[in-house]
């Protein structure tokens, strides 16, 4: 009898370990009471709108370097940071892994970018550009998920992404992307979060995927969460996948790099405007869709999902 009580708790514990991942599990380990804090910290008036020249950026950053440290992000990079220069400001990306970075195996990228452009005029009731949607709601995103990825292992190497500069012309983006490519880092995909804290007009849930038809990400990810990623022709319309962080990650490494959002030019009216503040922005909708960002990449990571470019835009 003793012997097959054993036998019945060896199962069970091996069924345990080998329980699949679910979406549930992932939303109950990503609240939305912690992307509200993560959200209204970076986007608040102390941050200066996180522009390098302000000091508001560095602030934001080391928020951003806490809240790794914490939550068991190696630095990829001494202090996390990838350092560059736009006319005559230092700033930085932060750049962290999840567990030991292995050279000989495929590289999965998640970023966004971290700054936005600061105070405008000292002189106006409201001069800071705080960027609540552009772009704390997507580092926000790139925070929860990391947390979680970080809970698990992975035989990818999963490298996550903060990047400077994007407000200056893209410009941590491809420093990064560059000293990646030199030092033979070799880049899978790449996941770009820009703009999550408005609804899409199709429903709650949902993101858009600019470059839809350039690879068969989008594809992918429906797979494990259906209709979760939508095609917006505006997207294409105003050339959306050139236009974010993702890229300089394509066209340097000649890889899958495609950026979700909900930002669809119906939904919000404070794009680049001091009103662009966390008390506008739908917290609630923004926690679903970082955790089904969470979980569609967990789900990728753990199959080990290969992602594929294709010819048409």
């Amino acid at each position: 009898m003793k012997n097959v009580q054993i036998l019945i708790l060896t199962l069970f514990i091996a069924s345990c370990a080998t329980k699949p991942l679910s979406l549930e599990e992932v939303q109950e380990s990503i609240t939305a009471t912690e992307t509200e804090q993560i959200l209204y910290t970076l986007a608040s008036d102390e941050m200066k709108g996180r522009e390098s020249a302000s000091g508001g950026y560095q602030m934001a950053a080391d928020f951003v370097t806490n809240f790794f440290e914490e939550n068991g992000i190696e630095p990829f990079y001494p202090a996390y940071k990838d350092s560059l220069q736009t006319k005559e400001v230092w700033s930085y990306n932060l750049v962290g892994s999840l567990g030991k970075f292995e050279q000989n195996q495929p590289t999965i990228l998640i970023g966004a970018h971290l700054d936005h452009i600061g105070v405008k005029n000292e002189n106006e009731e409201d001069p800071i550009f705080n960027g609540a949607n552009d772009n704390a709601s997507g580092s926000t995103a790139v925070l929860q998920i990391a947390k979680f990825l970080a809970t698990k292992e992975w035989n990818q190497n999963v490298l996550v992404a903060l990047f400077a500069d994007e407000e200056k012309g893209l410009r941590g983006a491809a420093h990064l992307a560059e000293r990646l490519k030199e030092e033979d880092v070799s880049l899978a995909y790449m996941v770009n979060f820009e703009m999550l804290g408005a609804t899409l007009t199709t429903g709650e849930n949902q993101v858009y995927m600019t470059g839809y038809n350039l690879s068969d990400m989008p594809e992918k990810m429906n797979t494990y969460a259906p209709e979760f990623v939508q095609f917006l022709p505006e997207a294409k319309q105003y050339n959306l996948f050139r236009r974010s962080d993702n890229y300089s990650f394509y066209q340097i490494h000649n890889i899958p790099a495609q950026t979700l959002s909900t930002f669809d030019f119906k939904n919000y009216d404070y794009y680049h405007k001091a009103g662009d503040e966390a008390e506008k922005l739908d917290v609630v909708n923004m926690n679903k869709v970082i955790s089904t960002s969470a979980y569609v990449l967990a789900k990728m990571l753990e199959d080990e999902v290969t992602i594929k470019l294709s010819e048409e835009e």
